[in-house]
């Protein structure tokens, strides 16, 4: 259950209905969720989610994910020893999101390769229904080498 004040007033969405199915898929990856509003500045003239901001919405969400893991938000983004720009990103609209609506944001960790990372974020309605998912692929390299550098046992131990 998500509660939050809009406009002066308590609102509450119950999402619990979606773990049985979400947690099937997440095994036992670092998972993390929360409530997110679609803010003015995320749409476009139309009032929808512009889609570049929908990649921006998910790297929001797995900070947030990452920060809360073992390794921190430090260890993953301010490590002196490496780096992890991202390879790949991809995004699937499955209706439009729109400024104002809140949406159920759910990370996890998808998949852990030798030198890289994958992240899958879902957006669902208040009903379970999927609005959009994002899938990111990050690599790790050496920042003194600039080669991609195998995944360390601490990332692989708070992702895994």
């Amino acid at each position: 259950m998500f509660s939050w004040l809009k406009g002066g007033a308590q609102m509450r969405v119950d999402f619990s209905f979606l773990a049985g199915a979400w947690d099937e898929g997440c095994g036992a990856m670092l998972s993390f969720e929360r409530a997110l509003t679609i803010r003015f500045e995320d749409a476009d003239p139309a009032g929808v989610v512009f889609y570049p901001r929908a990649i921006a919405l998910a790297h929001a969400v797995v900070e947030d994910m990452i920060g809360q893991s073992a390794i921190g938000w430090n260890g993953w983004f301010a490590s002196p020893a490496h780096a992890a720009p991202l390879r790949r990103a991809e995004a699937e609209f499955l209706r439009p999101m729109r400024s104002g609506e809140i949406f159920l944001a759910r990370a996890q960790v998808e998949k852990l390769g030798t030198t890289s990372v994958t992240f899958h974020v879902g957006f669902f309605e208040s009903n379970g229904a999927p609005a959009a998912q994002v899938t990111t692929v990050h690599v790790l390299i050496s920042k003194s080498t600039g080669q991609p550098a195998p995944l360390t046992p601490e990332i692989r131990a708070a992702f895994g």
